[in-house]
């Protein structure tokens, strides 16, 4: 029995607060419904207000807080919820229908300006609670940092800029005068055509190529000696050739040693080549 009592406890627990919830949100649905009489969707939408406000606020304190700024808003947004929540069950109370007491006046004022108000605090709590997360925080501090420093960059590029204002006038006058006496047809004082440079060919590295002549010169000697010509050009100069007549030599075949067969057959002459 005691280890079944604390599983009963804890359904009966749930179902408690289940029921509380239930309890609240109609209540605040109702207290709505004088706001918005003909406006269903209205009510529903104002619950996120009061009920589900105060459940998320405290789901986002318990499981998604990273800093102390996220604690501090989710707790105030739980706190505000609950409050909210509260107050609309009080004024449904009074305005449900009871005989009992007479309803103030100022409660009519109370509920219009609750809602408005409710609206306005969850709203801002919710954008401060985004904004209070650390990896969002760190870029809006490099971010300010980022444009302390431009600033600074600027200050300083201008107070040198004042210093040297007229060094630098005194660079650009000529060539805004030079412009007008363009424009006016003058002379143009230190002017310097800009032309496309080409690059010159070293001599020492260009190719000789033969003229006219030497081509004739070299053809008339391969007709006149049909042997190979060689022809050594340096620097466009050529070199004649002196052809030498072959002179063949005799070869005198070796003696074949005894024992060999002399059906073998005799290797030809070899001459030099020219």
């Amino acid at each position: 029995m005691k280890k079944i009592m604390p599983h009963i406890a804890a359904v009966f627990f749930s179902l408690f607060g289940a029921g509380v919830i239930i309890l609240l949100m109609s209540y605040t649905f109702q207290a709505l419904s004088h706001i918005f009489p003909d406006n269903f969707i209205a009510q529903i939408m104002g619950m996120i207000l009061f009920d589900l406000a105060s459940i998320a606020w405290l789901g986002a304190f318990i499981y998604l807080c990273k800093s102390v700024m996220q604690y501090a808003f989710a707790f105030i947004g739980f706190a505000f919820g609950l409050l909210g929540t509260l107050g609309m069950v009080a004024i449904e109370v009074m305005l449900g229908g009871q005989t009992m007491m007479e309803p103030p006046a100022w409660i009519n004022q109370a509920l219009i300006y609750g809602f408005i108000g409710a609206a306005v605090m969850h709203v801002v709590l919710f954008y401060a609670y985004k904004l209070a997360a650390p990896e969002i925080s760190a870029e809006i501090s490099l971010g300010i940092e980022t444009a302390n420093i431009t600033e600074e960059a600027m200050k300083q590029a201008e107070a040198v800029l004042l210093a040297q204002r007229g060094a630098l006038g005194r660079v650009i006058a000529p060539q805004l005068v030079n412009n007008v006496r363009r424009n006016l047809g003058l002379p143009v004082v230190g002017d310097v055509l800009d032309l496309p440079a080409y690059d010159i060919p070293d001599p020492a590295q260009a190719i000789p190529v033969p003229s006219f002549m030497d081509r004739l010169k070299t053809a008339a000697q391969v007709l006149t000696h049909p042997q190979p010509v060689q022809a050594v050009r340096q620097y466009q100069t050529t070199v004649p050739i002196v052809t030498e007549p072959v002179t063949q030599t005799k070869i005198e075949p070796a003696q074949e040693p005894i024992g060999e067969s002399n059906n073998a057959e005799s290797q030809p002459p070899s001459f030099p080549s020219p």
